[in-house]
């Protein structure tokens, strides 16, 4: 659940401004203690639940990172100062730019994810309002997992870029090479330092791209698949969730209470006691 972002605070009133205002009146207390009760109501019936179905991905894809990986996400057809995406963390060692992560967060362009020691992200990318163009960028270790959806995505390495969409990935890299798994779809990727040499990656086939070499495409098994994209086993994601239907219960107790509370203070009856009639015995008061 997304946190409201500015709260509206009136300017201070004079005193000569607040002479009109009556806050006894019963009418004024069941309004604040209501909204009182609302707010209460509110907090408590906002629940911490596992992403359901992390393989399903909207129109902007996704992505998502093992521990001590860093890369930086650039959404080309957005502006420097525009959220990207959402982004999920697992773990204790989640960083943006530097600042510790510990649930979600809308991640703005330009932004350098680092996962540290047994933490991972999962970031949902926006489409760009009909225009996506996503650019992973600097991703010298790790691994990486994604499915780009209806979106373009460029995906750069210590030793090799790759261009693609509508395709489902795993990405390894390390010091000796770049490994790239496709498991639906299609890639072209060609060497950093000489985009001249360059191959296209069908489903079920990886490459290794290295600093001056390209081996493969390969055919690969299902089982060599699982063991690339295990680590993703090691990692669950949450997100916050408001359950309407614990809101309107708890409205309807919430307006229960105020009732009970304004009863108490009247004593009961919504109307002042009458003064006995001066001709009238006092053991028969009106």
């Amino acid at each position: 659940m997304k946190m409201i972002n500015s709260i509206f605070i009136s300017p201070p009133t004079s005193r000569k401004s607040l002479s009109h205002l009556d806050l006894s009146t019963p009418s004024a207390n069941r309004r604040y203690i209501f909204l009182i009760l609302l707010l209460a109501v509110l907090l408590s019936a906002c629940s911490t639940v596992p992403v359901e179905n992390r393989n399903v991905s909207s129109a902007g894809g996704f992505w998502e990172q093992d521990e001590n990986t860093d890369p930086r996400f650039h959404h080309r057809a957005m502006e420097a100062d525009q959220e990207i995406g959402l982004l999920y963390a697992s773990g204790n060692e989640v960083l943006v730019n530097g600042a510790r992560v510990e649930s979600t967060l809308d991640i703005k362009n330009n932004a350098f994810v680092s996962t540290g020691p047994k933490s991972s992200v999962r970031i949902e990318f926006m489409d760009g309002e009909g225009i996506c163009a996503i650019q992973i960028e600097e991703f010298s270790v790790g691994n990486g997992y994604g499915d780009t959806a209806n979106c373009e995505y460029s995906i750069i390495t210590t030793h090799a870029s790759a261009r693609t969409r509508d395709t489902i990935y795993h990405i390894n890299v390390s010091d000796q090479g770049t490994e790239i798994t496709v498991l639906r779809g299609l890639l072209q990727s060609s060497l950093l330092a000489d985009p001249t040499q360059s191959v296209i990656v069908n489903s079920g086939e990886e490459i290794i791209l290295t600093a001056d070499s390209i081996i493969g495409p390969r055919p690969v098994s299902f089982e060599e698949i699982e063991r690339r994209i295990r680590w993703r086993d090691n990692y669950d994601f949450y997100k916050s969730e408001v359950s309407w239907v614990k809101v309107l219960v708890g409205a309807g107790v919430a307006a229960g209470i105020v009732a009970a509370i304004l009863r108490g203070k009247s004593g009961g009856s919504g109307s002042p006691p009458r003064s006995p009639d001066p001709g009238s015995s006092n053991n028969y008061p009106y």
